[in-house]
């Protein structure tokens, strides 16, 4: 997964019960999309030790339902959890005590350091 600043991330999330593990990863419930600003993509380029991770509370987000059986009308929080690899997963609970969760996945930030212009 290539990140850069200003754009947009996009993870599906599914409904945290008990029929998880069988789920289609193509057909999630809700959609969380976070713009990478530069303060959150400074806290995505870190790759935490094997057994730790960082849990980064998000503020300014968008869910959007894709399964009509979901539809996020309660106050709710979202997190972003990156665990080492580094991979990257996000948790949404809600007040009536849902929780959407999704697949991790891998990711390296990868940045434009401006080399190319260097060579021409």
């Amino acid at each position: 997964m290539e990140l850069a600043q200003d754009s947009h991330l996009t993870l599906p999330l599914f409904c945290f019960d008990d029929s998880l593990p069988q789920r289609d990863i193509d057909s999630p419930d809700l959609l969380l999309n976070v713009l990478l600003s530069d303060e959150l993509l400074a806290q995505l380029c870190q790759n935490p030790a094997i057994d730790s991770s960082v849990a980064i509370t998000l503020s300014d987000y968008q869910l959007t339902s894709v399964n009509e059986r979901f539809t996020v009308n309660t106050e709710h929080s979202a997190q972003l959890t990156l665990a080492h690899g580094p991979l990257l997963s996000a948790v949404v609970s809600t007040s009536d005590d849902i929780s959407f969760v999704s697949p991790q996945v891998d990711m390296m930030p990868t940045f434009d350091l401006g080399d190319e212009d260097e060579n021409e």
